[in-house]
Parts: C-alpha cells; structure tokens; sequence
C-alpha cells in the first residue's frame, strides 16, 4: 500500500533542491560551483529517499542501507509519535555539530560528530565510525578544498572571524 505522507519530506526537498539549481545558475560560473553541487546532491538525495519508500526491491534494498532503528519519525496523529527526549537528542546533536564547526573548524568537528554519533547514538562499532568520519571527511576535504580550491572554514579557535 502506497503512504503518499511516506514521500511528503523527499518530494519538498526534491522541489527545494531543484528550484536551488535553477537559482545557483544565475550566478556567474565559478560562484555557482558550490552551490550547484549541493543542489545536484540535494536531488540525488531526494531521489534515493524517494526510492527508498517503495516497496520495489531497489526500494527495500536501499531502505535498508539509508535506514536507522534510530531515526525521528514524524508522524501524523494515530502513529507512534517520536518521544520529547529523541527530538532533543537531535536538536542536541545538530547544535554540538554548530558549535563545534564554530569553534574547531569543519576539518576537526566533521570527523569527530560523524564518529560520535555513529558510536554512541547508532550503535555502531569504532572501526565502522572510524573509516566513516574519515572518509566523510576526506570527501569534503577533496571535494572543496582541492576540486574546488574553496577554503573550508578554520574555526575560531584557528583564525576563522
């Protein structure tokens, strides 16, 4: 049985990063680097989320892949609502994440979120939070400061203003 609430969330950020593409192209080319990507990866997202709500086996196959026993569910009333204390957990987690790209840069805190909340909030093993943050990290890394000579944000704490 189709829930079309299932796709609500993928189909706005589909439409969001869509109407971001045709946004970043009025500026000039090399502006319009950064902002392209995001946006194309923005679609590619919503797609895969898109898919991933099917009952097709390419939907099952990445449900399971893109899943977590620990994501927020919103749902409407007569479904089980998500508990006050998970939604602060999250709302926590994206604001350590804030404060620490403040502080230390994205280079430090983007490692260190991704393996802490992989360990402790996903239960995942150290190796696999490990080879996670650091791939994640070195992605950025070469994706913004080598492809696109973009100069990733230091921190406060090393001379970011």
């Amino acid at each position: 049985m189709i829930r079309w609430r299932d796709f609500a969330a993928a189909l706005l950020t589909l439409a969001l990063g869509t109407a971001f593409l045709a946004w970043a192209r009025t500026y000039p080319p090399q502006a319009a680097a950064v902002p392209t990507l995001v946006a194309w990866l923005t679609i590619a997202l919503s797609l895969v989320d898109l898919v991933s709500h099917t009952e097709t086996k390419a939907g099952r196959l990445l449900g399971r892949l893109a899943g977590s026993d620990n994501a927020i569910e919103w749902t409407v009333e007569g479904d089980q609502q998500a508990a006050g204390r998970r939604i602060a957990s999250s709302l926590g987690w994206l604001l350590a994440y804030l404060a620490g790209m403040t502080l230390a840069g994205i280079l430090l805190a983007t490692p260190l979120y991704i393996f802490l909340y992989m360990k402790l909030h996903g239960g995942r093993s150290a190796s696999a939070a490990a080879l996670a943050a650091l791939g994640t990290t070195a992605g950025v890394w070469l994706i913004f400061e080598l492809a696109f000579r973009y100069p990733l944000y230091p921190g406060l704490l090393f001379g970011g203003h």
